[in-house]
């Protein structure tokens, strides 16, 4: 797929991954969708960056675990742009809890944020996309969500992501070859989640890579890119972990 005036959704982009993905794909020449849950200010920053590589943009928030505003981003999308050609599924934290420390209310609020927002948005999309008769949706799952992959203190988090990989083999297999669905899988990647460890915690992820180093998000917004640009690719899940499955 040709990228340049696409219209690209992307979900979360207020900080890290997101909003490097955004600058990525604006200066493929994309018309880029800006989507935030509460950071508005990151959403703005993000814009500002787009704007200076001259890429045309159109900020949108609202929680994507909530399908009436889901709705209501496709909507205004649509009426500005016309077309939805590309959902990056990108929105997520990685809430962190023990088994013994979590609640319901812990899982359904992690699965909120990094399965439901993938699942909601994607079908949504999936009413523009069938309509056009193409489009592409890239969900950002994590290693921590590949079969031994996860971790024990965000166990919620990996389980939703593991459930992020499964959706993307599913609708891959469901709505192809139109419509071609497609993952990343970031291993520990620098954005502002990691602001919280002290120098020792970060020394210890960065030993657990072959790399010798964390991700930058320029690398995981390559693989968004690189999905985005191969028509041959479906249900396929590019890991970017830096050597990390190896272990």
């Amino acid at each position: 797929m040709e990228i340049k005036d696409k219209v690209v959704i992307i979900t979360g982009s207020s900080s890290g991954i997101g909003q490097n993905a955004a600058v990525t794909f604006a200066k493929e020449g994309a018309k880029v969708v800006i989507n935030y849950k509460t950071n508005k200010k990151g959403a703005g920053e993000t814009a500002k960056e787009v704007k200076e590589v001259g890429g045309e943009f159109l900020i949108i928030g609202g929680d994507m675990s909530v399908p009436k505003k889901v709705a209501g981003l496709f909507t205004k999308v649509y009426k500005k742009f016309k077309s939805v050609d590309i959902l990056i599924n990108n929105a997520g934290y990685p809430h962190s809890a023990y088994i013994e420390k979590s609640d319901k209310e812990h899982w359904l609020k992690v699965f909120n944020d990094n399965f439901l927002t993938t699942a909601l948005c994607s079908k949504e999309a999936l009413s523009y996309m069938r309509k056009q008769k193409r489009g592409k949706i890239i969900n950002t799952a994590s290693v921590m969500g590949i079969p031994n992959g996860g971790r024990t203190g965000i166990i919620a988090y990996s389980a939703a992501k593991a459930a992020v990989i499964n959706f993307t083999k599913t609708l891959a297999k469901q709505v192809a070859p139109k419509i071609l669905v497609n993952a990343v899988t970031p291993g520990r990647t620098i954005t502002p989640y990691y602001d919280q460890f002290d120098k020792k915690t970060m020394q210890s992820f960065i030993d657990a890579n072959p790399i010798g180093r964390m991700i930058n998000p320029q690398e995981i917004s390559n693989a968004f890119l690189f999905i985005a640009k191969n028509d041959a690719l479906t249900g396929t899940v590019l890991v970017v972990d830096g050597g990390y499955m190896l272990k």
